[in-house]
């Protein structure tokens, strides 16, 4: 009787300590400091982005909940690097910051592209512009990864995305790195009508890992070992939840729609002005599109009232919807209505 009593007790003292223990265990918390970077990390009082979620996930993983705090990203990196926090997230990792903190092992991954606006610039042109490195923006703080890193060097910098957005709309600079995911994401939320102006480079992109960065301390070395395994078991299971602040305001745009004319109704748009290998296209009236060159008749005075020549003349537009949306195309001038 005296052996059971003993052993019931025992085993309610190792149960008591294992769910003590489990609960301080649980109710961890650590703190990350993180900014704004859509569609990974939303703003501070919104929904938490994906890239948010997959890493709450690996601290749940080890029983610790997170505690988000927003700081501008080169704040966050500064304070990580000398000490004064422990956890940052996310960022790329260059062969510097390797030399100032402690990277875990990729989060996950994203594509940065070059982009340009084609309202003022062609592929060709655009090309030129990123190697002879003339006016290209970049957001102060982040890398894009170390193959587009080393032509950035005198870019202009931004506090923003959106505020390096707006730039490239303004013709303010020729060419901006983004990382693919962030650069939709602010073109279908900040800029729906302007998502056919801006394209990508060819053949220019750099595909990195995003990583939590931890001071150099045996604080944040305990934390990368944990997060690191946590990583390392959840892919292994096929867990992967996916893989100045003032902003003027963008420029004025001539955005349009596609209107029949007396006589013509029917809106015909061709891929040159003039030649022998013209294709030509049929155009839904109440198409919307904006115009990127007006005609010299439109944008020169003419000597006499003979208008006709005005109306017939062609000016070249984007498609913004429609079967063709994204071409661009020459449409006459009667076939123009301005919204």
């Amino acid at each position: 009787m005296f052996h059971i009593t003993f052993r019931l007790k025992r085993s309610i003292t190792t149960l008591l300590f294992l769910i003590f223990t489990n609960v301080s265990y649980a109710d961890q918390v650590e703190t990350i400091l993180t900014g704004n970077w859509p569609p990974y990390i939303l703003k501070q009082n919104e929904l938490k982005g994906s890239a948010a979620k997959w890493l709450e996930l690996l601290f749940e993983y080890q029983n610790i909940k997170t505690n988000w705090q927003y700081s501008p990203y080169d704040a966050t990196y500064y304070y990580v690097s000398k000490g004064q926090r422990k956890v940052g997230f996310p960022f790329f990792k260059t062969s510097e910051r390797e030399s100032q903190v402690l990277f875990s092992n990729p989060v996950f991954y994203v594509t940065s592209k070059v982009y340009y606006n084609r309202q003022y610039l062609s592929s060709k042109s655009a090309h030129f512009a990123f190697k002879q490195k003339q006016k290209i923006g970049k957001v102060a703080g982040y890398s894009y990864g170390q193959t587009l890193d080393k032509m950035l060097g005198k870019a202009i910098e931004f506090s923003s995305e959106k505020q390096a957005l707006t730039a490239l709309f303004n013709h303010t600079i020729n060419i901006l790195p983004m990382t693919e995911g962030v650069m939709n994401y602010h073109l279908i939320h900040d800029f729906p009508l302007r998502k056919e102006l801006v394209k990508s480079l060819n053949n220019i992109e750099d595909t990195s890992s995003l990583h939590v960065i931890v001071a150099k301390t045996e604080e944040g070395k305990k934390i990368l070992v944990g997060l690191n395994e946590a990583i390392h078991i959840l892919n292994k299971a096929g867990i992967n939840s996916f893989q100045n602040d003032k902003i003027d305001l963008p420029v004025a745009i001539d955005v349009a729609r596609l209107i029949t004319s007396e006589g013509y109704p029917l809106i015909v748009g061709q891929t040159a002005k003039k030649g022998k290998n013209i294709d030509y296209y049929a155009l839904p009236q109440g198409s919307k599109v904006i115009v990127i060159q007006w005609s010299d008749k439109i944008t020169q005075p003419s000597h006499n009232d003979r208008i006709y020549k005005n109306m017939m003349d062609l000016s070249k537009v984007v498609l913004l919807n429609g079967p063709h949306v994204g071409k661009e195309l020459f449409i006459r001038n009667m076939n123009i209505e301005l919204l």
